[in-house]
């Protein structure tokens, strides 16, 4: 691979774009956004997204090898200064390559819908964990609904490890077809009762707050999980992961039946 010439200038035009992917607005207007790191860099390139990558001069043999992979796939390649590349960054110890890249449009697996609607999940890095295990436990989409932080962000990708380029992503939760639970410290059901291989819909609310009254009438019932009576709650990514399994488990067993 024949090295690209060192961008030196923290003020260059490509840098000054990569910086202005840091705010939402910007990032839906152009419909891209930035990742970081060698593994998240490999999942884009394999999932067929990315456009440009920016190199540390001088970086290690393995980022070198997924900044080669990803100009086979036809991405434009740059390389900058350590410094321009510490300006540009979002990460405390940056790992010597970014990658922009399109706003994804994974295909929904199969099998029954399961979807997770955040409700004013403010915090970035729940919302990278919670799509990582909605990645993990075969949901077919996520619903990001008003105030939830954007599941595209440098930092909710960086927690989702790349499940945002896998899962689905839409805005609103849909009408008809589907049962909609709202999980609530005081649900009417054990989220264990609910039978999970149907069309289901799982609504998790701020960390703060919780649930709204637009969404909670939007439910038509309500689960909860146990816990033990001097502890509050459970941090809302620990919460969608218990009743994610729940209905993966619950599904694989009627897979394994046959019966879909």
């Amino acid at each position: 691979m024949a090295p690209a010439p060192v961008i030196r200038s923290p003020q260059n035009p490509r840098i000054s774009y990569i910086r202005s992917l840091r705010r939402a607005n910007v990032r839906r207007r152009t419909g891209h956004t930035y990742i970081e790191g060698p593994k998240l860099i490999a999942e884009a390139v394999d999932t067929g997204v990315v456009e440009s990558v920016l190199y540390v001069a001088g970086a290690t043999q393995p980022v070198m090898q997924i900044v080669a992979l990803a100009q086979q796939a036809g991405a434009t390649v740059r390389r900058c200064t350590a410094n321009v590349f510490a300006a540009v960054s979002d990460t405390d110890t940056p790992q010597g390559a970014l990658a922009v890249i399109r706003t994804p449009t994974p295909r929904p697996r199969e099998g029954p819908a399961l979807l997770l609607a955040l409700d004013g999940v403010q915090d970035p890095g729940n919302v990278g964990a919670i799509f990582r295990c909605a990645a993990a436990a075969g949901a077919t989409g996520v619903v990001c609904g008003s105030g939830t932080a954007d599941p595209l962000g440098p930092k909710a990708m960086r927690a989702g490890a790349g499940a945002q380029l896998r899962v689905p992503i839409s805005g609103c939760l849909p009408s008809i077809g589907i049962r909609t639970y709202a999980a609530e410290p005081t649900g009417i059901q054990c989220y264990t009762e609910v039978d999970w291989t149907k069309p289901s819909a799982l609504i998790i609310g701020s960390e703060g707050q919780g649930i709204s009254v637009a969404m909670r009438d939007h439910a038509h019932s309500s689960v909860k999980i146990p816990i033990a009576p001097d502890v509050e709650s459970l941090n809302v990514a620990a919460a969608a992961a218990v009743i994610l399994f729940e209905a993966a488990r619950q599904r694989r067993t009627l897979e394994y039946r046959g019966t879909w």
